[in-house]
This record gives C-alpha cells, sequence and structure tokens, in this order.
C-alpha cells in the first residue's frame, strides 16, 4: 500500500502521471524507433539483398523509409482502428468484452457460499449455469430490468469488520439510470439465525451471505451481487481517477482544517466552497459526522456524502472514451483489491451499462427516509446502544420498492 505523502496529487482535469499502460507503449515505440536508427546506421540488409549504401540510398531517406513502414503506419493504422470501435456501437462493445476480460481477472472473486473454487476453476460452469438463467434472471416481469449491486465500505480498526458503508446501486436497463440507496449502519435489523443487531455487524459474524440474508429478510431486497473495498483502498481509488470536486460548507471545511479527518496533515488546506480534492481529503470528508452538510447532520449527513462522492466517482468515469476508461480501470484493479462475487458476464454487462447511461442519470435514496423511523436505546451485548427502528416495516419496504423499480405492487 502506498503511503499518502509519497503520493502524486492531482490539480484540475489532470490525469495520474504514472499510468503503467501509457509508459509501456512510449517505451515500446522508443525502442522501436532507436532499433530501426541503429539497424540504418549499420547499413543493414534490405530485403533486396543490398545495403542502404550499395543501394544508392542515402542514410537519410533509408531511415525515413524505414520508420514509415515500420512505425508510423502501424500506429496510423491502430488509431484508425481506434476510433472506428470508439465511434460504432458494435465497435463500442467488442472494447467493453476485451476490457471487461482483462480487467476481471484482477478481482478477489469471492463468492457469496465458499466453494474452495477460482473463478478460472469455475470457468465453463459458470457459463453453463449463465446460459441456463430464464431471460429475466427468474425475477419478477417489473423488476427484470435492475440488477442490484452492493458496494460495502469496510473499517478494518482493531480487528474489526464491520460494514460502515452500505449503498445499493441499482442499475435499470430500461430507463438507463442508476439509483443509489444508503442503508443505515444503525439500523436494528433481524438476523437470520443470530439476536437482532445493528446492520453493519452481519458481515462480521457471517461473510457476505448473512449480509445478503438479512438485507433481504428486512428490505426485501435480493442483491445480484456485491463489490467491497476498505477505506484506505477508497482513497487510493479517488487518487488513481484523479481527484474530484467537492463542494463544502464553512463548518465542514473548518472541521477538516481542525481535526485528523484528514489524516494528512499537509492536505488540510481546505475551504468553503467548491475545490478539488485528493483522495486523503475527500475521504476525510466521507467520514463526518459530527457536522452537518446543507441538509443532513449525524450520521445521515455522512451517508449523504457517501452518496455525493459516489455520484461525483460515476459522473467522472462516464465522461471517459471506451479506452480510457479501460485504462483507469487497469490501473485501478492492479493496485486495488476489490473483492465481489460478479461472474465475468455480470460484470462486462454491467460495464456495458454504465458506458451506456445518460447524462445526469444517477438518483439517490436513503433508508430510512425522514419521518418514517425513530430512535431508540436498545440492549446490544453487555450495553445499551442508540439504534434507528423504522415506524413500519411494510411501509419501509414499500418506499425502497418504488424508488428502486418505479412501483410499490
Amino acid at each position: 500500500m502506498k503511503n499518502n505523502s509519497d503520493k502524486d496529487h492531482f490539480g484540475e482535469g489532470n490525469e495520474y502521471k504514472n499510468d503503467e499502460i501509457h509508459e509501456d507503449l512510449k517505451k515500446s515505440l522508443r525502442d522501436q524507433v532507436r532499433e530501426t536508427l541503429r539497424e540504418d546506421e549499420n547499413g543493414k540488409m534490405e530485403p533486396g539483398g543490398e545495403t542502404g549504401q550499395a543501394s544508392g540510398k542515402g542514410p537519410e531517406k533509408k531511415r525515413v523509409s524505414r520508420l514509415l513502414k515500420y512505425v508510423v503506419l502501424p500506429l496510423v493504422i491502430l488509431l484508425v482502428l481506434a476510433g472506428i470501435l470508439i465511434s460504432t456501437d458494435a465497435g463500442k462493445s467488442m472494447l467493453i468484452r476485451i476490457i471487461g476480460n482483462y480487467s476481471y481477472k484482477k478481482l478477489q472473486y469471492e463468492a457469496a457460499e465458499e466453494d474452495g473454487k477460482t473463478p478460472d476453476e469455475k470457468g465453463e460452469q459458470e457459463g453453463e449455469k449463465e446460459e441456463q438463467k430464464p431471460p429475466s434472471g427468474g425475477k419478477e416481469e417489473e423488476t427484470k430490468y435492475v440488477s442490484n449491486i452492493l458496494l460495502i465500505g469496510v473499517e478494518t480498526f482493531e480487528g474489526a469488520l464491520n460494514t460502515d458503508t452500505m449503498i445499493v446501486a441499482s442499475l435499470d436497463s430500461k430507463s438507463n439510470v442508476i439509483k443509489l440507496t444508503s442503508l443505515m449502519r444503525d439500523l436494528y435489523v433481524e438476523i437470520p439465525g443470530h439476536k437482532n443487531n445493528k446492520l453493519n455487524s452481519p458481515y462480521a459474524n457471517g461473510g457476505i451471505s448473512l449480509l445478503y440474508d438479512t438485507i433481504e429478510t428486512n428490505f426485501g431486497l435480493v442483491m445480484d451481487g456485491y463489490m467491497l473495498v476498505n477505506f484506505n483502498d477508497f482513497e487510493e481509488i479517488v487518487d488513481y481517477i484523479g481527484g474530484i470536486d467537492i463542494k463544502l460548507t464553512a463548518a465542514e471545511a473548518k472541521y477538516l482544517r481542525t481535526t485528523n479527518y484528514i489524516s494528512n496533515p499537509q492536505y488540510r488546506n481546505v475551504v468553503e466552497g467548491t475545490q478539488h480534492m485528493n483522495g486523503n481529503q475527500v475521504l476525510g470528508y466521507c467520514r463526518i459526522r459530527k457536522v452537518p452538510t446543507a441538509t443532513e447532520g449525524s450520521d445521515f449527513g455522512r451517508t449523504q456524502r457517501q452518496r455525493i462522492v459516489l455520484e461525483k466517482i460515476f459522473e467522472k468515469l462516464r465522461k471517459k472514451n471506451v479506452i480510457q476508461l479501460g485504462i483507469t480501470m487497469n490501473t485501478i484493479l492492479s493496485n486495488i483489491d476489490i473483492k465481489t462475487d460478479i461472474t465475468k458476464t455480470e460484470y462486462n454487462n454491467y460495464l456495458q451499462q454504465g458506458i451506456n447511461l445518460e447524462k445526469n442519470a444517477i438518483q439517490t435514496f436513503r433508508v430510512p427516509k425522514d419521518g418514517s423511523y425513530h430512535s431508540q436505546r436498545v440492549v446490544i451485548g453487555k450495553y445499551k446502544q442508540d439504534v434507528l427502528v423504522p415506524n413500519s416495516w411494510p411501509d419501509t419496504r414499500a418506499m425502497i420498492k418504488e424508488f428502486i423499480y418505479g412501483s410499490t405492487d
């Protein structure tokens, strides 16, 4: 893991400086040019059997000829092909599959039900399962166009594995939108096979399977997959995309300047208003609880900030073309550990949906909704703790269904 003080950070609109793919490409081209020039200087035999001198060609003409033939022409062809691929739907789809197949190998595949097999070992078995699925994926008619991906942020502190961030990203392929639903970590929920507890506890006690069961039991939502990162990795993801623009209130800016929420002191220079922020600053912003946003306080403000940051990340990635997106994904997945149970086919489909999103096609929601819950103190373990309790679980499930699927039936 890179130390934050050792990173190069970003100005407005700049990309990360150490992109390995760009460097490899430039190195390859430099080597080709040097080799061509070296061969010319040594009078290497041309295909006709004569050196450049003997054939009547001057060294300069021969050098230009070889550069055109072996370097410039192939590059022009590649650029033309790339332009065609980017500008057509079929070309984009092909590029997305290539990028997806390559980058998927860098994810940490961890199925909900452990079977000891890696994605490569599952291979044909996974493909067979997907081919056997009905067209709707086994879902009801009104929900078959929506895929629910659980985005999880874990803070690993003194061995704890509580899921402090849980956001359901619903990809609607029919309406071409993404809907982000924050599930508050302090919700007091029924946990199958365990005592009632806060929503941030099931993963630590039973892994992703228990968290899935808990979400379905309480909210009526079936997850199609998950992606999990820890907070340090999230900080680096923001850096790898070049930072994002965040608007701070005066109170937020003062809090970030005067506390250790921004862990690196040299970045505690934030001010009121919109500014470009790096990963260390954004992570500090996401974790604020004691200062309200313009509209939300306490942990509600914290989850609102997390949704704002995700929106900013999606917006920045959406502005990239397919090749730029592939390079960015390769950089992130080469350096960040992201756990998932999404199959390769699903992963490619989600990439396709994300690239096809319309502008401003991100909507947000939070559970519980204002006015639909009450606070309560309950005994958890040896101590009483404050929790959030919905006034009506049926009404809560209906509100979630209406937001994600557009219906309450």
